[in-house]
């Protein structure tokens, strides 16, 4: 990466010279004889991308506009249906977003933000050489792409973006928060430039799709995400991490061939970021098209339930409840002890009961089984149901599964801690018992 920066400071060297060498002779001339910026310079492999040279005050860059009239899918959602639900968005906004009051998201004023970086960290030697962003423009959907070709075009690429900036409410991202956004400020700091208002909000959709899908995919790339949750299917694509390195290659023989890859890959992000909104704006909405989950996909259901119930759709997320716990198969599942506690928390005792007896009929004869639906089933009987027998009959096979475990393992501290635990409410629940029959 030193090698990188080096070769990035001699070009901004380099473009600064020739740059001053360019003010002088304009500055000679007559006014009517300046050139503006000529596009057809640019080399054919810019040019087959519709990219153009801009200039402003702070100097040129590259951009690349590509307009999406709608209706247009990307995957199984229309970016179009995003106008429609999009306020739906302000219960995440307003919950990755506590320091600020969030009343509703408006679809115009977000920038779906995605950059391509020359390294991963967040510090002041990482430079985004491009930056992809989308926005609603009426009917239409447009993804721009910036590109600086050395150092010298950063500061007039980031004067750009400020001004789409300025009238947006909320950034959209998928890890933004903890990369795109702090690279970018870095950056406007290190031009000289100081937050003067408050900064956007976020949306950061990396948080969600954790939420949803980290025991049920892969892993929470985007890539995988699309292809999983979205129905889109890349194809042929460059990987993001590739792309610092085909941005040097570009850098030492300035054939921009290199960089379509890299430009396909980063409209690609946009357009999925839009997408995602569209999927999380219609689960939060409640639309019936959003509840396409497979019931198969048990650990799914519960996350996007216990999700949406924690961003205030409490209606949709118990429908969704109401499926696992009427599951045939929801003893030997992960979820039904965290479904169970959910519904004791609710003084919804006897559905608590009906998923720990479940739990115990599944799981009771496996291996290394788990005492803690007995544990369970055992508190409910002495203290709820006040029926003594058989809340002594649970501990006992919970004192029983835990022994059975201390064979199979090494006792640890907890295990044994457990275990007299358990041992002293068996000995409490004998003595009641002794003391009722007395009477």
């Amino acid at each position: 990466m030193s090698g990188l920066k080096e070769r990035l400071e001699r070009l901004r060297a380099a473009a600064q010279a020739s740059e001053a060498a360019e003010a002088a002779t304009e500055s000679a001339m007559p006014a009517s004889v300046a050139e503006e910026p000529d596009s057809s310079r640019l080399h054919p492999a810019f040019r087959a991308l519709g990219i153009e040279e801009i200039e402003n005050e702070s100097g040129s860059f590259l951009l690349r506009r590509i307009a999406y009239p709608l209706p247009y899918n990307h995957g199984r959602y229309g970016l179009e249906e995003l106008q429609r639900s999009a306020t739906w968005l302000g219960c995440v906004a307003a919950r990755q977003n506590q320091d600020r009051p969030v009343a509703g998201v408006d679809v115009s004023r977000l920038l779906f933000l995605d950059t391509e970086t020359t390294g991963l960290g967040v510090g002041a030697g990482n430079v985004p050489f491009m930056v992809g962003f989308g926005y609603y423009d009426g009917q239409t959907f447009i993804v721009e792409q910036t590109l600086i070709r050395h150092p010298g075009e950063e500061r007039a690429m980031l004067h750009y973006l400020l001004s789409h900036l300025k009238d947006k409410d909320h950034l959209v991202t998928y890890n933004g928060r903890t990369f795109d956004w702090p690279v970018l400020v870095n950056r406007y700091i290190m031009n000289g430039w100081r937050s003067n208002g408050a900064e956007p909000g976020h949306l950061d959709f990396l948080h969600p799709s954790r939420a949803l899908w980290r025991k049920t995919l892969a892993s929470c790339r985007l890539a995988v995400v699309e292809e999983a949750r979205l129905g889109y299917i890349r194809g042929e694509d460059v990987p993001g991490s590739m792309a610092p390195a085909l941005y040097v290659q570009y850098l030492n023989d300035g054939n921009p061939e290199h960089l379509h890859g890299v430009y396909a890959h980063n409209e690609k992000d946009v357009l999925t970021l839009a997408a995602l909104a569209v999927h999380f704006a219609q689960l939060l909405e409640d639309r019936p098209e959003s509840e396409a989950l497979d019931d198969e996909d048990g650990e799914e259901l519960y996350c996007t339930a216990s999700w949406l119930e924690k961003h205030g759709q409490s209606a949709h997320a118990e429908r969704l409840f109401d499926r696992l716990a009427n599951r045939p198969d929801a003893g030997d599942r992960a979820w039904c002890l965290p479904l169970a506690a959910r519904f004791k928390k609710l003084c919804q005792h006897e559905r608590a009961v009906s998923l720990w007896q479940a739990i115990v009929a599944s799981t009771e004869y496996a291996l290394l089984p788990r005492p803690d639906a007995l544990i369970e089933l055992a508190m409910h009987y002495e203290h709820r149901a006040k029926d003594l027998l058989t809340a002594l009959n649970y501990a006992q096979r919970a004192l029983g599964m835990l022994q059975r475990r201390a064979r199979m393992n090494r006792a640890s501290a907890s295990l044994s801690d457990e275990r007299e635990k358990l041992q002293r409410r068996v000995e409490r629940l004998q003595a009641k018992i002794a003391r009722e029959a007395q009477r």
